[in-house]
């Protein structure tokens, strides 16, 4: 199991593939490329085990159906401690909401398509998320404001609405270091722009060459687009 050439050791993505192919004899080899780094909020855990599973599924001709993939994906995420709601979007591409909880055939997601750019910006060092979960009362704190938010969001959802209710949610939960929101508050002349869940990064949208000047003393940066089909083999 390698991500940039780089070995991983009991990552999300070996939870998923050992389930997939529970205790059949097969040596599985995975290499993964990201130009992103992980544990910044972009949630490259369950982008990996999904991306993986659909390919070795492929690979060995297993047969499952795609829900059934990532469902796989999903529980070996929330199992690992790396994310609790990545996979199933993931899967499904655009922007989301959720509706109930839970992978397929539980969760419910409303995929809202969006033709967007985004500016990815690096503003300190990874944040773990299984760290930030495992706190109980950091947890229940992200519980609460993150009920209120989406309760907001519902009555009308759009990508306006996500960047602000996401500030809220980072400010009032007290995720967001003092240099993220320094970057956030420096986008708002050309954009919108909001903490990625969970991590010392933002993500914003606007005029691209502007966010991109006012970004660069924060840290790395990284062009992107909003993918409306979701995980797939190419």
């Amino acid at each position: 199991m390698f991500l940039n050439r780089e070995p991983l050791q009991d990552s999300t993505t070996q939870r998923a593939v050992e389930r997939l192919i529970g205790g059949a004899a097969y040596q599985v080899f995975v290499q993964m490329d990201s130009p992103l780094p992980v544990s910044q909020g972009f949630g490259l855990s369950g982008a990996g085990a999904l991306s993986t599973v659909l390919a070795v599924n492929e690979a060995l001709d297993l047969g499952m159906r795609p829900p059934q993939l990532t469902a796989i994906a999903h529980r070996a995420e929330v199992e690992a401690g790396t994310g609790l709601g990545d996979v199933v979007p993931q899967s499904q591409g655009g922007m989301d909401l959720r509706m109930e909880a839970g992978g397929p055939p539980h969760g419910i997601v409303k995929r809202l398509p969006q033709e967007m750019e985004l500016l990815l910006c690096m503003t300190g060092m990874p944040m773990k998320t299984r760290e930030v979960l495992s706190n109980p009362e950091l947890a229940a704190k992200i519980t609460a404001t993150g009920h209120r938010c989406v309760e907001e969001f519902v009555t009308a959802p759009s990508k306006e609405a996500l960047f602000r209710l996401g500030t809220q949610f980072a400010l009032e939960t007290g995720l967001a270091s003092p240099r993220t929101r320094e970057a956030i508050e420096a986008c708002k002349m050309y954009g919108m722009a909001s903490m990625a869940m969970l991590g010392n990064a933002v993500f914003a949208t606007g005029q691209m060459e502007n966010l991109a000047t006012v970004l660069t003393p924060f840290g790395p940066r990284h062009k992107c687009g909003v993918d409306n089909q979701g995980a797939r083999l190419v």
